[in-house]
């Protein structure tokens, strides 16, 4: 098996003089070596040119919601009737969801504006990869496959993007408003396409060195050139990182997958840097990369967690645990002031407790408290046992009698709402079980500022989703609070709360309600019922010990897609949402469906969604 240019044998003649000229011209212009990195370049320049456009979105939507908010002083708002219909426009469409199952089994993001945005991002990289055409030399003494080394240094050229999304702070997120668990899904999209273009520099190398000299030559090669062998433990590495990041392995032992992931994280860079490092400058990629995730770390440790130097340094706090009903449990931790811990609505904590073989596992939570300042404050989680973990702390309180004490650190806060929910009209909180410590705080937090001038909220809409009368109790504090507050004020009636109990009392199916006029609460209930001779027992508000101005809907389900389209909107409006993947979907869709209403009407400028998620 020989391979023939020209007349000459691409293994015989290699040393010859003609084959030495050959090679020169093979060589020159954009097909040379050296200019193939240039390509990468374009990678990098398109990965910042999208990070400066968030950025612009970012300081648009700031001063906004900014100028909006002093409208109430007598400052003039800042609205431009194009900006927002485009803005109409582009949500109709990206705020809108794939189905639920499609994204679960293939694993592409749920939202189409993120799809929409990887697939851009893919078929650029692509037509970077692939439109300069000249795939192989040939002969491959005159030179590495173009295509291969084009694809290597896009590689390298992403490596940066991978680390930089991967941090729970990182400087997209900072500059952006973007929180990184929103990121997440380009952090694994970057990886699997990270892998993809490996791939793509792997196997020119294989193909041509087995067409011109068969296996044996290719056996050769491999001995011979060491960046041949250095090149397979990144490439298993990076492939371990993307399979290993599935959702069906995260979800077998989450643990062990988060620290195997880091470990195998810096085993990549490491063998990357091994096989690259001062090829076309490949080197300045990685520089950038460790910088970006030396000062990543660092200011996490200093900002977010035990190590940030003030008072608080290196001491641990007390966290109280106590089961609640509905088999989940409380987790309560008393805050000195916002100097030591601040946080905002909607925002979540990392907490490690020293617990044992579990002291090294860090989970996520929501915050259902707000935080006040200058004053004590107390930080609440409500937790649902799965493994691990929070399955341990249930059985020991279970143990315990109910309640106890565990010492504990405090990662964040992180996450949270990127725009600013006083700047809306009227705010729409949608939830299910446990999700409610995501919205309930912005609940409060309207409550609490109320008497601030400058509050533009005049109405909230606040629809929670639970199993049981039971689970009730996990935010009526909360609730009741909220209330009061408002009361004290006079505003009560601008809080509607509903909660939606699904299967309460019997095992039949809810009935699902499509539209407001099908509600009936629960004191209605128990009289339509009394007179039908049914013997359920029912609670009450009361009985339940919530506020009268708290709606009950026994064995009810909203349809939540046709239920948020019955919204009477705002000037503006926000929609909150923290809940299961079909309700996400429920609210994106009913959400993309109501930019229309901002594009027919002069009196509504936004519909802006917002959503959480139980995990990530």
């Amino acid at each position: 098996m020989t391979v023939t240019f020209k007349g000459l044998d691409c293994l015989a003649d290699a040393d010859t003089p003609e084959f030495s000229k050959l090679e020169e011209i093979s060589q020159s212009g954009k097909h040379a070596w050296g200019y193939q990195g240039e390509y990468a370049k374009w990678c990098l320049y398109f990965g910042a040119a999208v990070v400066i456009l968030a950025v612009f979105r970012k300081i648009f939507y700031m001063f906004s919601d900014w100028t909006y908010r002093n409208t109430k002083i007598g400052h003039r708002s800042f609205n431009i009737s194009i900006i927002n219909n485009i803005s109409a426009i582009s949500r109709s469409l990206t705020y809108r969801r794939l189905p639920l199952i499609i994204s679960r089994v293939t694993g592409l993001p749920p939202t189409i504006g993120t799809l929409i945005t990887l697939t851009l991002s893919t078929a650029f990289m692509f037509c970077v990869c692939f439109i300069p055409g000249y795939y192989y030399r040939e002969c491959q003494g005159f030179g590495s496959p173009p295509l291969a080394v084009r694809a290597g240094m896009i590689c390298v050229a992403m490596t940066p993007f991978i680390i930089v999304t991967s941090g729970k702070t990182n400087f997209i997120s900072h500059v952006t408003g973007i929180s990184y668990e929103k990121l997440n899904v380009f952090h694994q999209s970057l990886g699997w396409l990270c892998f993809i273009f490996a791939m793509i520099h792997a196997m020119p190398f294989v193909v041509q060195g087995v067409a011109e000299g068969g296996m044996e030559n290719l056996k050769s090669q491999w001995n011979y050139y060491l960046i041949y062998r250095n090149g397979v433990p990144p490439l298993v590495l990076l492939f371990l990182l993307c399979i290993l990041s599935t959702r069906l392995s995260r979800g077998l032992c989450y643990e062990v997958w988060f620290h195997s992931h880091w470990i195998l994280g810096l085993a990549y860079i490491a063998t990357l840097t091994w096989h690259c490092y001062g090829s076309m400058r490949s080197e300045e990629y990685i520089w950038g990369t460790l910088g970006f995730g030396t000062f990543q770390l660092l200011y996490r440790a200093v900002v977010k967690t035990t190590f940030k130097p003030n008072k608080y340094a290196f001491k641990f706090k007390e966290a109280k645990l106590k089961i609640l009903p509905g088999d989940v449990f409380e987790v309560s931790v008393a805050i000195s002031d916002a100097y030591e811990l601040d946080w905002n609505p909607g925002q979540h904590i990392f907490i490690r407790f020293l617990c044992g073989m579990h002291t090294l596992d860090n989970h996520p939570f929501s915050i259902l408290t707000t935080s006040q300042a200058n004053q004590k404050n107390v930080l609440k989680l409500i937790v649902k046992p799965q493994n691990g973990l929070t399955k341990k702390l249930y059985e020991l309180l279970q143990d315990e009698k109910s309640s106890k004490s565990l010492r504990c650190f405090i990662d964040g806060p992180y996450g949270g709402m990127n725009r600013d929910p006083l700047a809306f009209d009227k705010l729409v909180l949608v939830s299910t079980g446990t999700g409610v410590c995501a919205t309930a705080p912005f609940l409060k937090h309207v409550a609490e500022t109320l008497q601030e001038v400058t509050n533009c909220v005049q109405k909230v809409e606040f629809i929670w989703i639970v199993k049981s009368q039971e689970s009730i109790e996990w935010a009526r504090d909360e609730l009741r609070s909220s209330l009061e507050k408002a009361d004290m004020v006079e505003k009560a009636n601008a809080f509607d709360i509903k909660i939606f109990v699904t299967n309460s009392f019997d095992g039949n199916a809810p009935l699902l309600v499509s539209s407001r006029s099908q509600l009936i609460d629960s004191r209605e209930l128990l009289v339509s019922e009394s007179e039908s001779n049914k013997s359920i027992t029912k609670k009450s508000s009361f009985e339940l010990g919530i506020s009268s101005h708290i709606k009950v809907y026994e064995n009810m389900k909203p349809d939540i897609n046709a239920y948020i389209q019955e919204t009477n909107l705002g000037t503006r409006t926000a929609i909150i949402c923290c809940g299961t993947g079909t309700i996400q979907e429920a609210c994106g869709n009913a959400t993309a469906s109501l930019q229309r209403k901002v594009l027919s009407s002069v009196d509504i400028e936004e519909v802006y969604l917002h959503t959480e998620s139980f995990g990530w």
